[in-house]
């Protein structure tokens, strides 16, 4: 059972904060580990310190914090961003969720209607849980605020493109641009194999979040915007990872916190067109359609920006001049141009004809040296895992690519030597077999035996 108080608001003077008391049994927390133990392409950090010693102070809890000015907008009269915040935690245990706060009866109706029917089922094997708590159909008052998140990539700039155009109707138009810290940003590099304590891991996401809102405060300034920062402890003292499976949850609970301000949410599209698939083992952008109309409430609606495609969004931003100046599409958040972000938009802008426009945010010399290679990844990716998120980009990027004629002959052939020829396999070996013939203990051996025989 996972049980959330009620919500109260209070500030310590710069920022405001949304809280409430949360209380997860043993066996939930027994079973999330258990999941974290199973579930694959997550940094899991419950390995430390889990369940989070914070969680036996009688003050911890759930929070969401916003700058002064927005407190206002903080809700408090409904429990609704909590459990939104919980409910891929709740499925994925089989715990039941109590509210001790009112719930608003769209989302919960939703929810039970045909979210948790169509992701917990006999043929999964998970629970279908419950959600317990008074329910309202009465709206929450608020400030009709329209808003979307500016994380820097294209997804978000494409959304802000289209919401602000003359053809919106005023209720739909963007109004604010947001952005939410919650436990998203920092991707450790697996070659690297640093062990990052979990202090470690968030005193750096807290620092790269900072950098992250600064330079999306610089495009809603240029956007004649207000920003809206939220951030939470949803990740550190609760998730410890899984925000590729939950990152749709998170996003609609940090707007679900502000009620009091918003009346529409765009939630920018991951770009999967015709691609559709529920399950709570694979990344929540796959049934993120369905999770919009389920988290929705009488007050807030989220809405879907499109099903546009990665490549088009591309092209439709190609020529913004802020995109042009604040694009940050990298994995490392530096457009290091050589992670698989970097690389699909370089190659996307190459197919566009758009490169040089973008040489205030990529090294585009670095690029044009080294295209080969470029595209040398983007044909070994695209043959990859149909829920992959390159395997499917690369697959659109290749056949347009090809029809331009800018695949390198180098990049087809490393492709058949590696592929093929198993290139890479034979240098793994031969690096095996010179380690185990060359070991320390075989060159003492040797070593030993000339000895004997000089």
């Amino acid at each position: 059972m996972i049980t959330i108080g009620k919500p109260f608001v209070y500030d310590d003077g710069v920022y405001a904060y949304l809280k409430a008391k949360v209380e997860i049994s043993q066996d939930t927390v027994s079973a999330y580990i258990a999941a974290s133990h199973v579930i694959e392409k997550v940094h899991w950090r419950t390995h430390e310190d889990y369940p989070p010693k914070c969680w036996q102070d009688e003050n911890s809890g759930l929070w969401f914090a916003v700058p002064l000015e927005y407190k206002d907008g903080l809700c408090a009269d409904r429990g609704d961003a909590f459990v939104a915040s919980f409910l891929w935690y709740a499925m994925i245990t089989g715990s039941d969720i109590k509210s001790e706060a009112p719930l608003s009866q769209q989302m919960v109706f939703n929810i039970k209607r045909f979210l948790i029917p169509a992701l917990c089922t006999d043929q999964n094997g998970y629970r279908r849980i419950d959600i317990l708590g008074e329910t309202t159909s009465e709206p929450v008052r608020n400030a009709a605020a329209v808003g979307t998140g500016m994380s820097c990539g294209v997804d978000s700039f494409y959304t802000a493109n289209q919401y602000v155009r003359p053809d919106t109707p005023s209720r739909y138009r963007l109004t604010h641009l947001c952005y939410f810290n919650m436990g998203a940003i920092f991707h450790p590099d697996r070659q690297s194999k640093k062990e990052y304590t979990v202090k470690e891991f968030y005193d750096t996401t807290d620092r790269m979040s900072e950098e992250k809102r600064d330079l999306a405060r610089q495009v809603a300034d240029q956007s004649n915007m207000p920003l809206v920062y939220v951030k939470s402890n949803l990740d550190s003292d609760y998730y410890r990872g899984a925000y590729g499976h939950t990152g749709v949850y998170r996003n609609c609970a940090m707007a679900l916190s502000l009620q009091g301000l918003f009346s529409v949410y765009y939630n920018s599209s991951g770009g999967w067109p015709g691609y559709f698939d529920l399950t709570l083992t694979e990344g929540s952008q796959h049934y993120e359609a369905l999770l919009c109309q389920c988290l929705s409430t009488e007050s807030l609606a989220f809405i879907l920006s499109d099903y546009t495609t990665r490549f088009e969004k591309t092209a439709v931003i190609a020529d913004d001049k802020l995109a042009q100046k604040y694009l940050d599409v990298c994995f490392r958040f530096n457009n290091c141009g050589t992670c698989s972000k970097c690389i699909r938009t370089l190659v996307t802008l190459e197919i566009l004809g758009k490169l040089d426009q973008f040489a205030d945010v990529f090294n585009i010399d670095y690029f044009k040296k080294h295209r080969a290679q470029a595209y040398y990844k983007i044909l070994l990716t695209k043959s990859g895992d149909a829920k992959d998120d390159d395997a499917v980009f690369t697959r659109d990027l290749y056949k347009r690519a090809k029809e331009k004629n800018l695949i390198p002959f180098s990049s087809y052939l490393k492709y058949w030597l590696v592929t093929i020829l198993g290139i890479n396999k034979i240098k793994k070996g031969a690096k095996h077999l010179a380690k185990r013939v060359l070991s320390p203990d075989t060159i003492r051996s040797l070593k030993a035996r000339f000895s004997r025989n000089g």
